[in-house]
């Protein structure tokens, strides 16, 4: 399995988090081996676990909490020596899987990892086995993405210059895929940039997508507001350089299988631009970081819209997101 190097330092913190992720109104769907298992559990306890599923086995959260949330905050499941369901074992973890190849990663939604991210001052390598996938697109972008990597981790340029030449370069891989060209692939990115343009359309757009939070909204609000001024943006270069990073390796692979490589780089340039621009208006980047992935992230239907956004509308075609990187 191959995971960043920073993967393995995750640990639950459990009653110390402060968004604690038994909270909050997620709906935790159980899956049917956890269900078979849940049913074997004596006693008051095993009544009360089975009580606290729904028949379309979701956990029915009470006052906005897990049920078997305890009052120091801790999973009962846990405390117990239980086995827990699938979602609720694996998280903040996350697993993606071509033919025989897989990769794992941490979530900047769960507090505790999005510290270990936003806080590495390395260079994030990818360490491990993740096995084989022969298939050409994907030997043809994964090998494309060492090139990405090694863009956004070039420290001599500023983090914004090195986000605007890692679109222009998989703007170019773009081309070569719509060829169905996989063939070995040099080219030397160009910083594309031509003035200044303001967050304001792609903040706007997602604020009309689905939430959980109402805070969400109203951070938005007040970017979008901010954003009017056409402020240039400012982040630690390193923070910043993380932020991309991150979206890069856990969403530039997917165009394996739908080869829309040229999306996958907007939306990970347009993530982390959009994180920069809430911490520059309400501050505390990690929370904004956290905010952003619940929001976004954590909805399939809202990432499944903004690539619709990519391929339907204007707005935010390649020249006009090159000028938001600033």
């Amino acid at each position: 399995m191959v995971t960043p190097d920073y993967y393995d330092k995750f640990r639950c913190i459990g009653g110390e988090c402060v968004h604690n992720c038994c909270r909050g109104g997620w709906e935790i769907e159980v899956d049917d081996e956890a269900i078979s298992r849940f049913g074997e559990i004596e006693g008051e306890f095993g009544e009360r676990v089975r009580a606290s599923i729904s028949d379309e086995n979701i956990f029915i959260h009470r006052d906005g909490c897990c049920p078997l949330l305890s009052s120091d905050g801790w999973c009962e499941m846990a405390l117990r020596g239980h086995e827990l369901c699938v979602v609720c074992d694996e998280y903040p973890r996350f697993t993606e899987s071509w033919e025989g190849y897989s990769e794992r990663g941490i979530s900047l939604s769960c507090e505790a990892a999005d510290e270990i991210i936003l806080n590495n001052t390395d260079k994030v390598r990818l360490i491990g086995r993740g096995g084989e996938c022969s298939h050409p697109i994907f030997t043809f972008i994964y090998s494309a993405r060492e090139k990405i990597f090694a863009i956004l981790q070039n420290r001599d340029m500023d983090i914004f210059k090195r986000m605007r030449l890692a679109l222009d370069y998989a703007c170019e891989l773009q081309d070569r895929i719509n060829e169905n060209n996989y063939a070995h692939f040099e080219y030397e990115p160009q910083d594309c940039f031509s003035g200044h343009e303001s967050l304001e359309y792609f903040i706007n757009f997602i604020s009309g997508l689905e939430n959980l939070y109402p805070a969400w909204k109203d951070m938005l609000a007040r970017v979008a507001e901010h954003e009017k001024d056409k402020p240039r943006h400012i982040v630690d270069s390193i923070k910043g350089e993380q932020l991309a990073v991150y979206f890069v390796y856990r969403y530039l692979l997917k165009a394996a299988f739908d080869c829309e490589v040229l999306d996958k780089m907007k939306l990970a340039v347009l993530s982390s631009m959009t994180i920069i621009a809430l911490e520059n208006t309400l501050g505390d980047l990690s929370e904004c970081a956290r905010m952003y992935s619940i929001e976004i992230e954590h909805d399939e239907d809202n990432i499944e819209a903004i690539y619709d956004e990519f391929l339907f509308g204007e707005e935010l075609s390649f020249d006009n997101v090159i000028n938001m990187i600033d």
